[in-house]
């Protein structure tokens, strides 16, 4: 049986004491200079809910993309479902958007504080990409078939209109008006 170690054979070098307090003084550093940021950052990602912001962003996009005042609107039975449809399918994408930057903020502080990289645009980033929801793609198109038939159907009955009163002989007709007025369409 051999004998137990002597003291100074767990006595450290000169290059560990240095390698040592080298290390110490980065630690300390990081600990004056990062770890108030460090706890900011996760107050931060514990209080803020991000996926209010990007709600409010999915509701004004919806509105300014569906929302052109027009006559032919209010009266379309199907422009309020498809704008309701397009709409929550914009909160939905926003809640797992705000969720997702949320906990990528959580997951930085704790890399972090590990000594990994964190990701400091990924909120940014997620905000910026926020796709446009297949509800709303079908929304705005319907809108635009509806305005576009909706003009059709104007020229041609103007056109009617007009073809009706020259062939009667009446004239002076210039627009839609002059027209409905000459043939007896009605008071307008």
């Amino acid at each position: 049986m051999g004998s137990s170690p002597k003291q100074s054979e767990y006595q450290a070098s000169d290059a560990e004491k240095a390698s040592a307090s080298v290390a110490m003084a980065e630690y300390k550093y990081f600990k004056e200079r990062y770890d108030p940021l460090l706890q900011e950052m996760r107050d931060k990602s514990m209080q803020e809910d991000p996926s209010q912001t990007l709600r409010a962003r999915a509701n004004a996009d919806t509105m300014q993309t569906l929302s052109g005042p027009s006559y032919q609107q209010t009266q379309s039975v199907g422009s309020a479902g498809d704008m309701s449809q397009a709409l929550s399918g914009q909160l939905g994408i926003a809640n797992t958007s705000g969720k997702k930057i949320q906990n990528q903020m959580r997951t930085n502080v704790l890399g972090t504080a590990r000594g990994q990289a964190a990701d400091s645009q990924t909120g940014m980033a997620q905000a910026s990409r926020m796709a446009t929801s297949d509800a709303l793609s079908r929304a705005q198109a319907n809108q635009t078939v509806r305005s576009a038939r909706t003009g059709a159907l104007g020229q041609i009955a103007g056109a009617a209109v007009y073809k009706y009163a020259d062939e009667k002989g009446k004239t002076g007709i210039t627009n839609f008006f002059d027209a409905m007025r000459q043939t007896g369409g009605g008071s307008v």
